[in-house]
Formats: C-alpha cells, sequence, structure tokens
C-alpha cells in the first residue's frame, strides 16, 4: 500500500510539474488556449413501424424506447507572429475519446487562410434560408424496399460537395469586393489514408476537389448573395462498368434579404451518382426554392425541393430506363415565448415515384412535427419533441396507410 502511495504522489508531482511547465510554455509563446464541450442525453420513444421497414418484422418484439449519451470536448489553440500571420489548431474528441472528423490546424495571413487535417469542406454555399422544425425519428423506407433488384434511387441532394469530412487542404482567398473564394482538395475520400492506392479499386473512392464562389452586394435595401460550385469525385474501376463517368457537381445558389423581414433562397443542380462504384454512373438534377418571413416573435418558413435521378442499364452503352423523383414540401412557424424559451411547429410532406411505376418504390409521407426549446441558463438546455407521422405505400408488404407517434426529451450541458 505504502509503494502504491508513493508511486502515486510521484505520479501526481510529475503531472501538475508538466503542467507548470506547459504552462508556462505557453504564456511565452503567446498561444490563447480554450476548451468547451458538452453532454446530451436523449430519451427516445417510436412506435412499432412493423412494414415501414424490412429490419422489423410481424413476428419479433421490439422495444419502443431507447436512450443515448454523448458528448464531445473541443480545444482551440492559436498564436499570431511578429510579422502578423496567425496560426492555430482544434481538436474535438468525442464520447469515446476517439479524434472525430473536425480536427486540423490553420494558417492565415495576407495570402488567406490555410485549413489542413480533417474539416469539414469550405463550400460557400447559398441554399433555402427557411424554417422547418423536423424530428425526424420516424422517416419512410425508400431505398430500404421490399425489392432488392429496382429501389427508388431519388435523394434530396443540395450540395456540391462529395467530401464533407476527410483529411484535406482547404484554402479561402482573402475576400475582395464582396467576392470570396476558395478550394478544396481531398485526396483519397477517408480520413488519414496514407497508403498508394490504386485507381482502380473496386467499388473504391477516388479523389475531390471542391471549388466554390460566392458574391455579396446590395440592390438598393436588399442584400443579394450569389454562388457557384463545383465539384468532381474521381471515379473508380471502369474496367467493371463500361462507361463509368467522374461524379461532376455543378452548382448555383442565391439569397435575397433585407426586405420586411423576408428572405428568399434557392439553388440549382446538376451532378452525378455512385462514381465510386461498379453500377452505371447515373445523372441527376435537384432544384429547391424557400423563404421565411420574420416580425417580432414570429417566424414562418416555407421550402420545396425536388430530384430527379435518371436509373441505367449496365451494357456497353448504358441504357436509361427511366427516371425515379421525390418532391418535398416543408413549412414551419416559430414563437419565441421569451428570450430563453421557444416553440416551433413544422410539417413535411413528401412523395417518391419510380421510373417504372414500381408500387414497392412508390410512397406518400407527411410530418406534423412540434419542438419545445427551453434555454433553462449558461451551460443548461431543455428540449422536447413530438412527431406523427403518416405513411402511405403503394402496394406490397407495406400496402395502405399507417400512423406513428414519436417522442424525444433532450438534456443538454454544455461549458
Amino acid at each position: 500500500m505504502k509503494k502504491l502511495l508513493l508511486g502515486t504522489t510521484a505520479l501526481l508531482a510529475a503531472g501538475l510539474l508538466s503542467t507548470q511547465v506547459s504552462a508556462g510554455a505557453v504564456e511565452a509563446s503567446n498561444l490563447v488556449v480554450s476548451i468547451t464541450g458538452g453532454g446530451t442525453f436523449n430519451v427516445e420513444y417510436k412506435s412499432r413501424q412493423t412494414g415501414w421497414a424490412t429490419a422489423e418484422t410481424a413476428d419479433v418484439s421490439y422495444r419502443n424506447h431507447n436512450a443515448e449519451f454523448t458528448s464531445e470536448i473541443e480545444f482551440k489553440g492559436s498564436t499570431t507572429l511578429d510579422s502578423g500571420t496567425s496560426a492555430g489548431i482544434e481538436l474535438e474528441l468525442d464520447t469515446s475519446g476517439t479524434v472525430s472528423s473536425d480536427d486540423f490546424i490553420w494558417v492565415e495571413g495576407t495570402f488567406g487562410k490555410f485549413y489542413l487535417g480533417d474539416r469539414d469542406s469550405e463550400e460557400l454555399e447559398e441554399t433555402i434560408d427557411r424554417t422547418y422544425s423536423g424530428v425526424g425519428l420516424l422517416t419512410a423506407d425508400v431505398s430500404t424496399n421490399y425489392s432488392t433488384t429496382a429501389k427508388n434511387h431519388a435523394a434530396i441532394t443540395s450540395s456540391a460537395d462529395t467530401a464533407a469530412s476527410g483529411t484535406k487542404v482547404t484554402w479561402v482567398a482573402p475576400t475582395v469586393g464582396g467576392i470570396e473564394f476558395a478550394v478544396n482538395y481531398t485526396p483519397h475520400l477517408a480520413e488519414n489514408q496514407k497508403t498508394n492506392t490504386t485507381n482502380q479499386d473496386v467499388g473504391g473512392l477516388g479523389e475531390d476537389i471542391l471549388i466554390g464562389l460566392k458574391w455579396t452586394g446590395a440592390m438598393g435595401a436588399a442584400t443579394v448573395k450569389v454562388s457557384l460550385g463545383y465539384g468532381v469525385s474521381k471515379a473508380e474501376d471502369p474496367a467493371t462498368d463500361k462507361d463509368i463517368e467522374d461524379d461532376k457537381r455543378q452548382r448555383l445558389g442565391f439569397e435575397i434579404s433585407g426586405i420586411s423581414g423576408i428572405t428568399v433562397g434557392g439553388y440549382y443542380m446538376t451532378h452525378a451518382d455512385d462514381a465510386g462504384a461498379v453500377t452505371p454512373t447515373e445523372d441527376e438534377t435537384s432544384v429547391g426554392i424557400g423563404g421565411k418571413w420574420e416580425s417580432g416573435v414570429w417566424e414562418v418558413g416555407v421550402g420545396w425541393e425536388t430530384s430527379k435521378h435518371d436509373e441505367m442499364t449496365d451494357a456497353d452503352v448504358n441504357t436509361k430506363d427511366g427516371t425515379d423523383k421525390v418532391t418535398r414540401l416543408d413549412i414551419g412557424v416559430n414563437y419565441d415565448l421569451n428570450d430563453d424559451m421557444l416553440i416551433k411547429f413544422g410539417y413535411r410532406q413528401e412523395k417518391y415515384d419510380d421510373d417504372q411505376n414500381l408500387a414497392t418504390n412508390e410512397n406518400d409521407t407527411t410530418s406534423i412535427d412540434f419542438k419545445f426549446e427551453w434555454n433553462v441558463g449558461d451551460g443548461l438546455e431543455f428540449d422536447i419533441g413530438l412527431q406523427n407521422f403518416r405513411y402511405t405505400h403503394h402496394d406490397g408488404p407495406t400496402a395502405g396507410k399507417k400512423t406513428g407517434t414519436a417522442a424525444y426529451v433532450l438534456t443538454k450541458v454544455s461549458f
């Protein structure tokens, strides 16, 4: 016991000494350090959704509630050199103590700013600025349906970025005349990929380049923002698919605000799908428009989006079978009870149409959502969410209308 106590005391002394030395070094180098983080405990309830997903079958009993705890801590450090150049580092740890995708260093000066490491891309994209409160616990079975050979591949895709996370280099140029410019380069669509992988991996992932351009200006009393984006993800394994193509994305976005509390925004994008897979590359077109109105304690928003996805059959020259389509309508209303309490109402309607009019791949859903958010005080948040979900599958084992309910209670402590 005595040896254990002496050993523990020695470790503590060494730790304190190390802390003091480190603290002195920090002070001497003018390094500014901050630590933030928090923990979230969430209890969820979902009514039985048998028939909405293939994972749940009629002869198996399922628990209708669960609990989840997540936490994170973020370390930030930065310093400014005598030349005026700044540098910093950001590290984020999740509950298990592993490093998440947002861990990087940065350098900033007259040349702009470089981000080096695992960080979300600098997209510079304008999009729908709307008010919508979605609980999202119950959703439709679109890709996980009862057909393994033919699925509805349509999905709402609104960004030109195919590598939101991953180890990359990002350069953000200095803003000139309201114009912003950024380039993101990801050598491999994975984190910390140090091996020299081949360019013909079966179902592999290629390199990614994303370029963003945005202009912000004024037209009378209105503030106008226009963004252009181009992204490309390199295709792999051309031998398997006869005419596989890179995933090239071209995107136009806009936002107009500053008149009578109204904001309007939208986007138009053409892109490809599954460039890294062994199935044919399929073209897709996505469009969205929406807006919100703010007045006092009220905020009301509407958003509409649609996406069309070509369906192809692999051949010497790929054959187009048809087009899958999804359409989404969102309506949201926010009301401030006071500075600390907010009530949100949301309504979402989605419709999936299949290229072959296969009823098993088509459905309609509506979701009515309610949220109560209470900022109890600095560092403490309490939320409640409720969802009523109605689902209509056109045919197959899920035929007919079904109604489900879901709820959650969330407590968050942050610092």
